[in-house]
């Protein structure tokens, strides 16, 4: 049987992230809103760099003192990630294609919470919790660059002729009956 090392932890500095990360989460929801006039791409990408630069502290051997408003920060970027995500899923393809574009993004997000669990219990024994958040940090900050490098290609245009996400030109807006302004003028 291994045997059992504290580490000096506590339940109250445990409790104390959480709630620390919740408040920034509070925080960053509220805050959302208020982004639906800015550049999803930018802010999405830089939602994940943040993130994962807000995350370094506590893969670092720094005091709590600093490592806890680090924790809120990553709260705080973190709440608008799943909005914005959304809204670029929405905004990037066509009516039709939807529906697919979210079920395989709900296939990978289903599969990544349990491998990234998996792989991360024998991370943890191999290297110890500092030094496997220390390598999620700087792994969410390379794929936050990885999507900023690849948000700066050319996009190709569509097989329909259409623009690059295949939604083409917005139709023009049909007069309904029911209208007080179109009718008569149709």
């Amino acid at each position: 049987m291994p045997c059992l090392v504290d580490l000096h932890g506590s339940a109250t500095t445990l409790g104390l992230y959480y709630t620390a990360f919740g408040a920034g989460s509070l925080l960053g929801g509220l805050a959302t809103g208020y982004l639906r006039r800015w550049p999803l791409w930018p802010i999405t990408i830089g939602i994940v760099v943040g993130f994962g630069g807000a995350m370094l502290p506590l893969g670092l051997d720094v005091p709590v003192g600093l490592s806890l408003p680090a924790f809120t920060l990553a709260g705080l970027l973190w709440a608008p990630y799943r909005s914005t995500s959304m809204a670029l899923f929405q905004r990037s393809t066509t009516t039709a294609r939807l529906p697919h574009a979210l079920a395989a993004n709900g296939a990978v997000v289903v599969l990544a919470v349990p491998l990234g669990t998996m792989l991360g219990g024998p991370l943890m024994a191999a290297m110890g919790a500092r030094h496997t958040l220390l390598l999620c940090a700087a792994a969410t900050i390379a794929l936050g660059g990885v999507a900023a490098g690849l948000a700066r290609l050319p996009r190709r245009p569509s097989s329909t002729g259409g623009d690059p996400a295949g939604a083409g030109p917005a139709p023009e807006p049909q007069p309904r009956p029911d209208d007080p302004v179109s009718v008569g003028t149709a």
